[in-house]
């Protein structure tokens, strides 16, 4: 079961991200991070829609994935991240295949005053907003950087599924049939460790866990309203090639916010 972090601040979310960087870049570089590539990101970036010529703000950009899908349908990027390293790689990439994206490494939480009111089009913040200290923060420094009316669509793990008290129940043949929940209420940060052979070495990040009301109390207060709201699931095509995909038609891993920000 996931553990109560000691720590949840900027420092210890960056010594985190920071460590887990060279192993979380290798896992997605080789394809393990199929849940990203194959699922929800593409799930995300039709969310998008239509971004060519858009100045857009990418909050939370790690290696660079969803900035490179929206770069590489013509929108103008600009990537932040917390961690260094991760941004390390994130630049790499972009030297070995130029999308003309500005990599910048900035808090979230200093959004607000890293950068001009009204400086983008729209933003996108691709599951990373939960691992952020102070979300409300974060939120109203991206609602001051976007144009009035600008679109922000930020895809986020599941409130409903994802918390402290979580374990599969199978029928008599081991297969999986239901989630046994626990703990929706209790709000506050989650530790997770990732390990397995996929990763190059174990690690650790934290998350907050918040109910839904209270995910769209802070997009309200923050100046935002709902355009649309989405709980995507894997393809066909995904399925196919990633059968243990199978639990997420089950119940919903990750739900994905289309918001736009008020005059």
């Amino acid at each position: 079961m996931p553990s109560i972090p000691e720590r949840f601040d900027s420092d210890s979310v960056r010594a985190a991200w920071d460590h887990a960087a060279d192993a979380y870049a290798g896992f997605q570089a080789d394809g393990g991070d199929y849940y990203r590539l194959d699922f929800f990101g593409p799930a995300q970036v039709e969310a998008c829609g239509e971004v060519a010529g858009l100045r857009l703000l990418d909050v939370g950009c790690g290696s660079g994935y969803f900035s490179r899908q929206m770069a590489s349908r013509g929108a103008r990027v600009t990537g932040i991240d917390i961690s260094a390293e991760m941004l390390r790689h994130a630049r790499a990439l972009e030297e070995e295949a130029p999308l003309g994206i500005d990599y910048r490494h900035v808090d979230a939480l200093l959004i607000g005053e890293t950068f001009e009111p009204a400086s983008f089009d729209m933003a996108t913040s691709c599951v990373a907003l939960q691992d952020m200290p102070d979300i409300p923060r974060v939120l109203g420094g991206i609602a001051r950087a976007l144009k009035p009316g600008g679109r922000f669509v930020n895809c986020i793990v599941h409130p409903g599924t994802d918390m402290r008290h979580r374990e599969w129940v199978t029928d008599e043949h081991g297969e999986r049939i239901a989630l046994a929940l626990g703990g929706y209420f209790e709000e506050g940060p989650i530790e997770y460790e990732w390990a397995g052979e996929k990763f190059a070495y174990t690690f650790a990040t934290s998350a907050y866990h918040a109910t839904m009301e209270r995910w769209f109390g802070w997009y309200h207060a923050a100046g935002f309203t709902l355009r649309a709201y989405y709980e995507p699931k894997p393809s066909a095509e995904a399925l196919a090639a990633h059968p243990d995909l199978l639990d997420a038609l089950l119940v919903p891993y990750f739900v994905i916010f289309d918001l736009q920000r008020t005059a």
